[in-house]
């Protein structure tokens, strides 16, 4: 019986077989990778490797799809049907004499109200930071990673990375290291204690993430989300120990990730009014405003709100909507790429990053030839790649580390050389050397495709290697450059109280089932890919798929790391780099439960005064 069962299951889902097949090959070579450094295609063991992964997801994606539906399936039968607007017993309408809105009882001060509605946003928000302040105390004085560290030295005018005192380099956003540092120093003016402002800090940065990840489940909700769901949801996020821990600590991934799902919430209503807000003038400085946050806390998150934002043409929408948008993506990436490195930076004092900071994969791909057949180029090839990249041939041979990219190419800014000699040089080796090429690239994102790994920074690309487990690891003490802020804030031993959060996460690691949670490409690969087959399954529209393109984007660029498994000295770790996708991984499986009808209009945010922060200038906060 359980056999013919399992038949059923995968008979189901024979149209999109394609999609756990390829998804189990591509993580059986990433496994192989992953704890080898490179990938021996004659290896049997491989294939097997491959072969058991392909065959689980394609019994896991047929049940867990099952489950799904039969869980929408539940929630409609009692709640009615999904995507449909909100009862008015669900979302109370405001009073004529203005009194602010309200989507639970007074007495209820403990209960979330998920009301798109500035008040209701500020309430739920605190009770989320309520959740989440006993990891803020117990981090004291909070989490700066090594790389912040270095950023908030170089606002109190410590030279860095090779720059003059008082300059700030943008190889790490100038707009996060000034809202660090004046925060920081404001605490510091106060107290005299630079402890105290970072700690400051890490609340203030943490009840931001708490309104951002508010302002997404009353999303959820304005668009009929049942409750229990909407519950679960809320309590991930109100009592899964990496949200607080991560959205407490200091580093540009997690600055990010708040302004990110920010501007997810305004595309979401933008696709769901058929792009009809676009031209609301309140609604479109709110839009850019967050969409330039988005772009200047990362440098990769000026390319994926523009590419997201072209893909919109793609759409059935009307033809002077989809142009707003276009515009809009055209001229954001102008005034960051063009305007603020010919007009503000000069005047700040900013260093523009170096032009090879978006090409470390590329630049790995070749450090990968240079150490395996250092003499097969030719001097042309070896001087395009010498006068243009940091190091030369040679340098990158002996330094080249499997796992990272870091060893070959550093913290450095040459502006000589040509990229167009650059791009014909390795597209001569490559042609090469493909081989290479490709093992270079599976080597050094193998953390994204595995559930176990070698430790970043070996030195051969060549097994054995010891493996650690490729979850999750927040930072629960201070990781600084004991040469920049740690001059200011000097590292200690870990206290008792970080040690108890450190402990707390190694549990949530070993334990089975939960543990799965905790797995790196759990969330940067298979739900993502899941979510995919789930919505091919449902035949959904366009517009339904529509809006998982930033998720999706967030996840390709995701692939351009320049490190994806931990560092055994414990200054880095990817898990700063995937912590969107788990926070965005969380609010799509949201998404996914939604229905597919919705409203020309969005959701129907009720109410007749007061502010409402995703509603027309004159009546909203924007």
């Amino acid at each position: 019986m359980l056999v013919c069962r399992v038949i059923a299951l995968a008979r189901s889902s024979r149209r999109v077989i394609w999609l756990p097949v390829c998804l189990g090959l591509v993580m059986g070579v990433g496994g192989y990778s992953a704890t080898r450094g490179a990938v021996a295609f004659g290896d049997p063991a491989l294939y097997v490797q491959c072969l058991v992964y392909a065959a689980v997801f394609c019994l896991v994606f047929p049940l867990l799809f099952s489950l799904q539906e039969r869980f929408k399936e539940r929630c409609v039968e009692r709640t009615g049907e999904p995507g449909a607007e909100p009862s008015a017993g669900t979302v109370e309408t405001v009073a004529e004499t203005g009194a602010e809105t309200r989507a639970v009882p007074r007495r209820a001060l403990v209960r979330f109200e998920h009301v798109l509605h500035a008040p209701n946003l500020l309430r739920d928000a605190s009770r989320m930071f309520v959740c989440w302040v006993p990891y803020v105390i117990l981090l004291y004085p909070g989490i700066l990673y090594w790389d912040t560290g270095d950023q908030v030295a170089q606002f109190f005018g410590m030279a860095v990375f090779g720059q003059e005192p008082g300059q700030i380099w943008n190889h790490h956003p100038f707009l996060d290291t000034y809202f660090y540092g004046s925060v920081i120093w404001l605490g510091h003016a106060v107290s005299g204690h630079y402890e105290v402002g970072v700690f400051l800090l890490s609340a203030l940065h943490a009840f931001l993430a708490c309104v951002a990840v508010s302002a997404l489940l009353a999303y959820l909700r304005g668009r009929g989300l049942a409750r229990g769901p909407l519950s679960g949801i809320t309590a991930a996020f109100c009592f899964f120990p990496v949200f607080p821990i991560m959205f407490a600590s200091i580093v540009k991934d997690t600055t990010f990730t708040i302004a990110l799902v920010a501007w997810f919430v305004m595309y979401l209503l933008l696709v769901d009014s058929q792009l009809a807000r676009i031209v609301r003038p309140g609604f479109l400085i709110g839009f850019v405003v967050l969409l330039l946050l988005v772009a200047l806390t990362k440098s990769v998150g000026m390319y994926v709100m523009v590419v997201a934002l072209l893909l919109l043409v793609v759409g059935r929408y009307k033809a002077r909507f989809k142009t707003v948008c276009v515009a809009v993506a055209i001229g954001c990436f102008a005034f960051v790429s063009v305007v603020l490195p010919k007009t503000v930076f000069p005047r700040l004092n900013i260093v523009p990053g170096e032009r090879q900071a978006a090409i470390v994969v590329p630049i790995q791909m070749v450090a990968r030839v240079a150490h395996a057949n250092p003499s097969d180029v030719i001097d042309g090839e070896k001087q395009a790649l010498n006068e243009y990249l940091p190091m030369s041939w040679d340098e990158m041979g002996e330094k080249y580390v499997p796992f990272t990219t870091d060893p070959v190419t550093g913290y450095a800014i040459k502006d000589t050389g040509s990229v167009v000699d650059f791009a014909k040089a390795w597209l001569s080796i490559g042609l090469k050397h493909p081989r290479a090429y490709v093992q270079a690239f599976i080597s050094v994102e193998s953390g994204w495709l595995a559930f176990n790994g070698a430790p970043a920074n070996n030195v051969e690309p060549q097994a054995p290697y010891p493996e650690i487990a490729l979850q999750y690891q927040p930072l629960t003490s201070n990781a600084l450059n004991p040469t920049t802020f740690g001059k200011l804030m000097p590292n200690v031993e870990p206290s008792r109280a970080q040690a108890a959060v450190k402990g707390l996460v190694r549990v949530l690691q070993d334990i089975p089932i939960v543990n799965v949670l905790m797995y790196l490409t759990v969330w940067a690969l298979i739900v993502p890919v899941y979510l995919l087959y789930a919505l091919i399954r449902r035949n959904l529209r366009r517009d339904d798929v529509m809006r998982f393109v930033p998720y999706w984007l967030v996840m390709a660029f995701l692939f351009l790391c320049p490190v994806t498994i931990q560092l055994q000295n414990d200054h880095s770790s990817p898990t700063r780099y995937a912590f969107s996708m788990l926070v965005m991984g969380v609010a799509m499986i949201g998404v996914s439960l939604l229905g597919t009808k919705a409203d020309g209009n969005g959701p129907q945010i009720q109410q007749k005064r007061g502010f409402c922060c995703f509603r027309g200038l004159d009546r909203g906060l924007w």
